[in-house]
Parts: structure tokens; sequence; C-alpha cells
């Protein structure tokens, strides 16, 4: 269930109500507008009694009660339901039109009547004494803490001539959290939770060339002969081998980039950094069925946020993530990896989510990471950009389409070079596409739990 929250009227100042003219008062005074073809003095006396009655009639009016309710935390695009309750304590029926104001990175959703339904009011009947609660959607177009703001509320007049116009400060926060469950494709999405399902209260065995030993079984073809227990096999006449499971209880620092190339949008709603923080997320979830402690570590060209290594949560790594703001600065890698150096003393699997475009940066990438691997395991993914490497292999036909098949050439040749030379230095290296971001990083994930190299 989404932990919701409902809030009325809070602290801040509320605009005082003000009436306007309805379509039925400005109609009159169109009509009566002729009469000033017959007599001035005539016309602007019957224009003030009608401004008059619109004054008294919209005074009559007798402005409802509005709150909402919205859940406190939500996923980057994925609809979330927000209600907006109207109440009507007065004695007779009223006519109100409601609308609210959102954050730009917000988006509201179209409903059965489009999206103008409440940009321009939804309208609502209400008998008196009643309450009405209408529902809506919107979609967070960003991460963070996005805010919804003031009700506001139009209220017909008993007479039709005027618009009782109010506003109820009722000022949300909306904590958006990066989003996983359109990041898993089907088949891999599936595969992963198989591999990775928890087993309630038991140990989540992973069988591999892990050094935790689990279990002895017969040799079946295909086994490594490494894994023979020889003095079982001497006491059974038969060839026994050693079933091994993923070691536990280890250390994994999520080391992020929040430099420059982790802003670049590489689809209508997702940076490359939501990319990498969905897998992040993901990756807490898996290596909490294996008891494994997470630390986190968020640079660009300083240090903006060092977390020590502790037992998995899910949920408030998600708080942490849900804040990160890239920046238009180079990264800073030989200061966020000498942190790290420092700070996390144990021996941990060191996963870098970032990309590497830029010559000189990614020197001092590779030279950070290789001097880190000395204590412990680095990991760099790296999310290419399908917009890049489509631009590389684009077809000339004019001299610009030229230079600019040339520019992404260079690009995506320095790009391959690097992660090469990340491989020669013994680093582990992800080359991955955005949308199979969380599944690879997975992957990888397992396969170093599996094979015991951490």
């Amino acid at each position: 269930m989404p932990d919701w929250t409902l809030q009325g009227h809070v602290s801040g100042e509320v605009p005082l109500p003000s009436v306007i003219p309805s379509a039925r008062a400005l109609t009159l005074l169109g009509l009566v507008s002729l009469l000033f073809l017959v007599s001035t003095p005539l016309a602007l006396a019957a224009d003030a009694l009608i401004l008059f009655l619109v004054l008294i009639d919209g005074r009559r009016a007798r402005a409802p009660s509005a709150a909402r309710e919205v859940p406190r935390i939500s996923a980057m695009a994925a609809p979330t339901d927000v209600l907006i309750t109207v109440s009507n304590p007065g004695p007779h029926d009223v006519t109100v039109r409601v609308t609210d104001d959102l954050d730009p990175c917000l988006r509201r959703l179209a409903g059965p009547e489009g999206t103008d339904e409440w940009e321009h009011g939804k309208r609502v009947e209400m008998a008196a004494g009643s309450s009405v609660r209408c529902f809506y959607q919107i979609m967070p177009r960003s991460r963070g803490v996005l805010i919804l703001g003031a009700i506001h509320l139009r209220t017909r007049s008993p007479w039709g001539l005027a618009w009782l116009r109010s506003s109820v400060d009722a000022r949300h926060t909306l904590q958006v959290q990066p989003g996983v469950r359109d990041l898993l494709r089907d088949r891999s999405g599936y595969a992963i939770r198989r591999r990775l399902r928890a087993p309630g209260s038991r140990r989540n065995r992973q069988w591999g060339d892990g050094r935790e030993f689990e279990s002895l079984r017969d040799y079946a073809q295909g086994d490594d002969p490494r894994t023979i227990d020889w003095k079982a096999s001497a006491k059974r006449r038969k060839f026994v081998v050693r079933n091994y499971e993923a070691e536990r209880s280890q250390n994994i620092v999520l080391a992020i980039d929040a430099g420059r190339h982790m802003r670049e949008r590489l689809s209508p709603l997702r940076e490359r950094m939501d990319y990498a923080l969905g897998a992040c997320m993901m990756l807490a979830s898996r290596a909490q069925n294996f008891g494994d402690r997470i630390g986190v570590l968020v640079f660009d060209d300083r240090i903006r946020h060092v977390s020590p290594p502790r037992r998995a949560d899910p949920a408030g790594l998600a708080k942490v993530l849900a804040g990160i703001e890239t920046r238009l600065t180079e990264p800073n890698y030989p200061l966020a990896l000498a942190t790290l150096g420092r700070t996390f003393r144990k021996r941990s699997l060191v996963i870098l989510f970032c990309d590497v475009i830029d010559g000189s940066v990614s020197k001092a990438l590779v030279s950070s990471l290789a001097r880190i691997g000395r204590a412990h395991l680095p990991l760099a993914i790296a999310i290419r950009n399908p917009a890049l490497e489509a631009a590389a292999m684009r077809t000339v036909r004019e001299a610009d389409d030229a230079f600019y098949r040339a520019a992404a050439e260079e690009l995506v040749q320095a790009r391959a070079t690097t992660l090469q030379v990340m491989r020669q230095s013994g680093i582990l290296v992800v080359d991955t596409p955005p949308g199979d971001t969380l599944v690879r990083t997975l992957d990888k994930y397992v396969e170093i739990k599996e094979r015991g190299l951490l």
C-alpha cells in the first residue's frame, strides 16, 4: 500500500477570495453596450448596475473547503494517484471548478476529458452539505523532491453572475525515487528474479566457484576437475566433487559519477544517471539476499555524499539516491577514488557507474581505478549512448553529414580504446546500452559472487 498523507490548510499566506464576472454577466454587459447608440448616460448607468449586481452576487457565494491526498513517495516515470476532496458545508447547492499547481517536472496525465479537464478547472456539481472526491494521475519526469502547490477553486454565485475565486494553501512534497520496473526487460528481468529469488529465511544458495563449502555430490560430466574431493572419492570409490556457494557478508561500494556525462539524456524521460540509479536500487535489493553490506560514494568535481558500508537497506538507499543531482562539471576521479580508498578499508567490490569519452578524464579514471585495484575489486559499468553510435554509422549525403559522422566515429573509437585499456589493466568492465544496464549489472554481480572473485 502506498504511504499516503493528507494535508489541507498548512502554514503559509492564502490569497484572499476575489470576484470575477461570469460569462452570463459579460453577455449582459455586451447587450447593454447597445444603449450607447441611444444614450451614453443610460448605458453607463446600466453597466454600473450590472457590475454592482455581479459584486453583490459574488459576495453571496460561499467557497467550499478542499484537501489533497498524495503519496509521500513515488517512482520516476510511474503514474501516481492524486485525490482532491472538495466539501460544501453550506445550505445551498454549488457549482465549483477545481484545479491545483504542479511542479514543472510533474506531468498531469490525460483523463477521460483530456488534460484540459484539470488545467482549465474540473467542473464539480455539489449538493448542500456534500463532499466530492476528484482523482487524477501525475507522471514524475525527474528525481528529487517535487512540489504540489495550492488548490484553486472557482465557485459560481447563486444568480450565476460571478465566480468567487479562492485558494487553499495545501503544499505537498513528493519524493521521487529512481524507478526500476520499466527498466526490467521481460525475459532478462524474469531470469534474474528467478536466479536471485529470496528463499524466505533460508540461505540463498548460489553454487559456483565461491569459497564457502556447501555439500558433496557425485561427479557429473563437465564438472571442473579442481573441485574433486579426492579423500571422499577414495572412500566412496567414485569421483565426488565439492559444491561451493557464494560468499556472504561482503562489502559492495556504489561509486556514482554525478558529472556532466551522467547528465546526458538517453531517452525522452531518463538521463544516463537514472539508468545507473535504477541498477543501484535493484542491486541493493539482491545484495540484501546475500547479506552483503552496501556503501555509497557520490561525486562530481567534489565529494557529494559518502556513507559507510551497512546492511543493504533498499528503502534507505532510495532516499539517498532520490536526491542525487547531476552537474555540468568534469568528474574528479583521482579525488573520488582516493577518498574511497581512505574510507573503505576492507576489501570491497567497487561498482563505478560512469561513461568514458573525454581523453584526459578517461586517463585519470583508468589510473585511479588501477590504483585502488590493489586493495579492492573495481567494476566499471559504462553506459553507452545509442544516438552517438547511430551517428557514427549515419549515411553521408551532404558535407555537414560527413563532419558529423567523423566526429561521432572519433568519440566512439576513443571510448572503445579506453575500455580496452581498462580491461588490460585488470579492471572488470560492463559496456552496456541504457536499457540493459540493470540486468547486466546484476548478471556481473552474480558472476563475481559465484566465482568468488571478491
